[in-house]
């Protein structure tokens, strides 16, 4: 290293070569061993000076150093560079600059003056050096169990003095310097309010290096979040999410090492070359319960192959060519249609990287974002001109998966939402059903939320609010995508009962992030410059209705039942009873911002009708439950669960038929979301469920009025040239005109029966109407 390992600070300290006055105005060089030379008074160095003819020498002397010659090891005549200066290192000019240093690592090799003292750092408060309050000082070191005194025998482990290269040189907190590191602005994305770094200034340069990776040029350090909410705290707060030039990811029990021997001992890791790879840091020391485990990351110094970072800025290019120049209309269209129904983009925190820099945010997501808001470029009254947008949404999906493939390599808030939101996009209008790719999806969704630790609570933790708040509500969005993603094709989901421990939501955690200051409000409707209490209740609505779905999974759906005993039998219909009653009289107790009114303007979208559909497949699935098992010998036992439950079930989806039969025109052209189709199939299936397993004759008649009356309006609703609406309804209309088709047949010559009716065949170029003989399946008969 160089002899590094003596550039090991403490954080608040200066180091000793900025003590003296005199050190700068002469020019000194601060080179490797002799910064602490010149930081001694004339009488200190005659003390220390033994000979006796050390009284006749000069009490002190200059040597007048510049910066640029060649310089060998060592050498005091020459003033090192900025970075080598910053490191003590030794700084080695062959015949001009960059130095050896520098060059190996890709970045700007200059000195700038050292007459104003050492030069500001880029992140707020990351050097020791600086001469910022010890306040807004953190190095990675700050999360160290017991503090700085307890952390001395690995702080030159842990020192930003012993990793890969230096920070980048600037010449004023709000100007940074060209840096080889661009790579990872464009591709991170890290908020530019943040103090020191302007992510604008990046060039979209590739690192120079002599191998086939990248490395980054940054310490690894932790500047504090600059946020209203803590701008008025007395203590420190950090940041998991925005380190320039590095990743985040969560140890969990399994991880390379016992929680609580990281905790007893916390080092950094070291390379071949003993720069630091990563650190491991500590969020919260645990309690006196032994299962109240200390939490660590691990954070990693982020390098990648050169043709993973050219993919991932080809496809990011590709997305801003394509939508050029309705980037900003895209966006506008997005916060007003989307975002409403699916509030898990942080809105300010987005807008103002985007207003800045757009491509400080992943193209994965700008590209979720410009797709999804495509779809309504012909559907708003601010950008309908009669022509529809000049490119087809699947073209913008590719790139953003393109995107998406080299990004997850480093999941961030950003690449989360992302992963959330290509989930939504438009479904082909030729589909029959739910695509795997939505289960798929949402594992990717989950993993990404696991790998920086969204499924642990993070109240107890030294983290901005801010990210707090943002952490639990992208968790919970996460849980919302992988419950119903699982339903949509009657898998478990991949998170497990006790597998998180993240607390619910509340009003206030939705507010966060979401009014608009005045500099951004040009990129959004004026009625989404505040926050939306209609649109965080929603949310929150949803979360509930999924949370109360899981239940009924987790009690009567599971793979491995293994016989249970009369006791847990009888638990599980106690839990699914107190699910039934506790969704009993939702219509009736949602806030009134979440009714579907019944006078409403037919033309406009209804925010509200998605969440209804939920809640009413969310009781398909309580009543198949509680109505199991649904067979000819329940049907006829009056005493059977079938039996029992059936006239809640018929008052209930009563409720359903009229909701469904209310929905305008307007409500169809607004966003649904992926999962809606899928919740439509579970509803219009049940309506046959009720029908076929109807044993009294008025429930017979009203399940057979339900049941037509949802006919006809799926079919009015497939009869319509809007090819999202027809891809939303087409799954259950197929269903729908399918029972009727041959319901009659089957009841009339049992499961034998053959009859010819036309079915839909997918083509090459669509579907293809014709007739085939098709064998009655067994599915029909009761």
């Amino acid at each position: 290293m160089d002899g590094d390992s003596s550039g090991s600070s403490i954080p608040g300290h200066a180091p000793a070569h900025a003590a003296h006055p005199h050190s700068h105005s002469h020019g000194h060089s601060h080179g490797h061993g002799h910064g602490q030379a010149h930081g001694h008074s004339p009488g200190e160095r005659s003390d220390a000076i033994s000979d006796a003819g050390a009284q006749n020498r000069p009490r002190k002397f200059v040597i007048q150093s510049t910066f640029g010659v060649p310089r060998e090891r060592r050498s005091r005549k020459s003033r090192p560079c900025d970075a080598c200066r910053r490191r003590k290192t030794a700084c080695i000019i062959t015949t001009e600059p960059p130095c050896a240093f520098c060059k190996s690592r890709g970045i700007v090799c200059q000195s700038t003056s050292t007459t104003d003292g050492p030069p500001v750092r880029q992140q707020s408060g990351s050097d020791h050096g600086s001469t910022q309050p010890a306040s807004t000082n953190h190095s990675l070191q700050d999360f160290s169990p017991g503090g700085p005194g307890e952390r001395d025998s690995t702080d030159n482990l842990a020192s930003p003095n012993t990793t890969k290269s230096s920070p980048r040189p600037v010449t004023s907190p709000s100007t940074v310097s060209v840096s080889a590191a661009s790579d990872y602005s464009s591709r991170q994305g890290y908020e530019t309010n943040y103090a020191g770094y302007s992510s604008s200034t990046y060039p979209r340069g590739r690192l120079k290096s002599d191998t086939d990776t990248s490395t980054t040029s940054m310490d690894i350090v932790q500047p504090t979040l600059n946020s209203p909410e803590s701008s008025g705290t007395s203590g420190s707060v950090h940041t998991l999410e925005d380190n320039p030039g590095r990743a985040t990811y969560f140890l969990g029990r399994t991880a390379e090492q016992d929680p609580f021997v990281l905790d007893a001992f916390s080092y950094g890791i070291l390379s071949e070359t003993a720069t630091v790879d990563a650190n491991v840091v500590q969020l919260h020391r645990g309690g006196s319960d032994v299962d109240d485990l200390p939490l660590h990351f691990l954070f990693l110094s982020m390098g990648h192959p050169k043709h993973t970072n050219e993919t991932r800025e080809q496809a990011s290019d590709a997305i801003e060519t394509k939508v050029w120049p309705h980037a900003d209309v895209l966006v506008w269209l997005y916060f007003k249609h989307v975002h409403p129904v699916l509030p898990i983009v942080s809105k300010v925190r987005f807008l103002r990287r985007y207003s800045t820099n757009r491509k400080s945010i992943p193209g994965c997501l700008r590209g979720a974002v410009y797709a999804l808001a495509s779809v309504f470029w012909a559907e708003d009254p601010n950008t309908r001109r009669g022509d529809r947008f000049p490119l087809e949404q699947h073209e913008i999906v590719d790139q953003a998966h393109r995107a998406l493939r080299r990004e997850i390599e480093n999941p961030n808030f950003f690449v989360l939402q992302a992963c959330l939101l290509l989930i939504h996009i438009q479904p082909p209008s030729i589909d029959a059903m739910e695509a795997p790719s939505t289960f798929t999806l949402s594992a990717q969704a989950t993993a990404c939320a696991q790998l920086i630790g969204l499924h642990q609570d993070p109240g107890e933790w030294n983290l901005e609010i801010i990210e707090k708040k943002l952490r639990k509500k992208l968790w919970w969005a996460t849980f919302v995508t992988d419950c119903w993603a699982a339903v949509s094709h009657g898998n478990p989901p991949h998170i497990g009962e006790t597998s998180y421990n993240t607390t619910m939501l509340d009003i206030d955690d939705l507010r966060c992030d979401e009014d608009v200051p005045e500099d951004l409000r040009h990129l959004v409707d004026s009625t989404n410059w505040m926050f939306d209490v209609a649109s965080g209740a929603r949310f929150l609505e949803t979360i509930k209705i999924t949370r109360s779905l899981r239940g009924v999974i987790d009690s009567s759906f599971q793979v491995d039942m293994k016989s249970p005993n009369v006791v847990q039998r009888l638990a599980s219909r106690d839990q699914l009873a107190e699910i039934q009653e506790k969704l009993k009289d939702w219509p009736s107790l949602i806030p009134s911002c979440l009714v579907v009114p019944r006078n409403r303007d037919p033309t406009v979208s209804c925010f509200n009708c998605p969440l209804h559909l939920t809640f009413y497949a969310s009781k398909v699935l309580l009543y198949r439950a509680l109505m199991h098992p649904a067979t000819k010998a329940a049907k006829s036992d009056p005493n059977s669960n079938l039996r029992q439950w059936f006239p809640y079930a018929i008052a209930d989806f009563a409720g359903f038929s009229e909701f469904f039969v209310s929905i305008k025109p307007g409500d169809l052209r607004g966003f649904w979301g992926r999962h809606a189709r899928c919740q439509l199939i579970l509803c219009g299936n049940f309506l046959v469920y009720l029908f076929l397993m109807a044993a009294e004759k008025e429930h017979i008649e009203a399940a057979h009025r339900m049941l037509e009356s949802f006919r006809v309006k799926v079919n009015k609703i497939a009869d319509t040239d809007h090819i999202p609406t027809r891809a939303l309804i087409r799954a259950t209309a197929i269903r729908t005109n399918s029972f009727f088709a041959q319901a009659a047949a089957v009841m009339r010559h049992g499961p034998e029966a053959s009859i010819t009716e036309p079915i839909t065949i997918c083509g090459v170029d669509g579907p293809i109407t014709g007739q085939v003989n098709a064998q009655i399946p067994q599915s029909f008969t009761s």
